[in-house]
């Protein structure tokens, strides 16, 4: 299975109201037995935290800055969500979230990393680098779900993962981020380069201090 995602940065006002209509889940490590969901003001303190040092031009790196940068899931219906049952660890009760045949993946929020390399003349954006290993080039979040392969298909008997009960909250979200944004432009070595970020008008007036952005020499339009 791979990933599908679609890469943004926004205020962290911006980012409240495109959270509105989800619950925050994390669904990547263990929480506690009594553990339900995410309070979106503890997200948004840690996001806020994040932006202020990327638009403030820092270096981040990760044993500094590592508990800044957390993957979160997002649904609409919370009653959906299901746990394992609990089991000890380090002498506390946990659970984690489930995900199987026959439960639905939630999308999920992430740090995503900005690189740029030139190959044939052309420039080109990765934003698949780990952003937990190349802290100094993490530009924003992202949104990401499922994207199936043919052995998906298979697996799960469905066309695609489209027809997972949780991809219109994918859906949503994205939709929410593009109503406020417009996709990054940026000059590079007198390359013009057009990307699939997407980034908010106040944000945009911030984007030349990112770390990433000044020690490249690039040039946003």
């Amino acid at each position: 299975m791979g990933w599908q995602s679609y890469p943004f940065l926004v205020t962290p006002k911006e980012l409240r109201t495109a959270c509105e209509p989800f619950k925050l889940v994390v669904d990547n490590t263990c929480v506690p037995i009594d553990y339900t969901d995410t309070p979106i003001e503890d997200f948004l303190k840690n996001y806020s935290l994040l932006y202020e040092l990327l638009i403030g031009g820092e270096v981040l790196n990760g044993k500094t800055h590592g508990k800044l940068l957390k993957q979160i899931a997002i649904t609409t219906n919370l009653s959906a969500v299901k746990f394992s049952r609990g089991h000890e660890l380090d002498g506390k009760m946990v659970k984690s979230v489930i995900f199987d045949k026959s439960i639905s993946p939630m999308p999920y929020l992430s740090p995503f990393t900005f690189v740029t390399y030139c190959e044939n003349d052309k420039i080109n954006v990765s934003t698949r680098a780990s952003y937990m290993m190349y802290t100094d080039v993490v530009f924003g979040y992202e949104i990401s779900f499922c994207k199936f392969s043919q052995s998906d298909v298979d697996y799960y008997g469905l066309s695609s993962e489209k027809e997972f009960k949780t991809y219109p909250d994918y859906e949503l979200f994205k939709k929410s981020i593009a109503k406020i944004t417009k996709p990054l432009r940026f000059r590079l070595n007198g390359i013009v380069k057009k990307t699939s970020i997407r980034i908010s008008d106040e944000v945009k007036m911030h984007l030349p201090n990112l770390y990433c952005i000044k020690s490249n020499g690039i040039e946003i339009l």
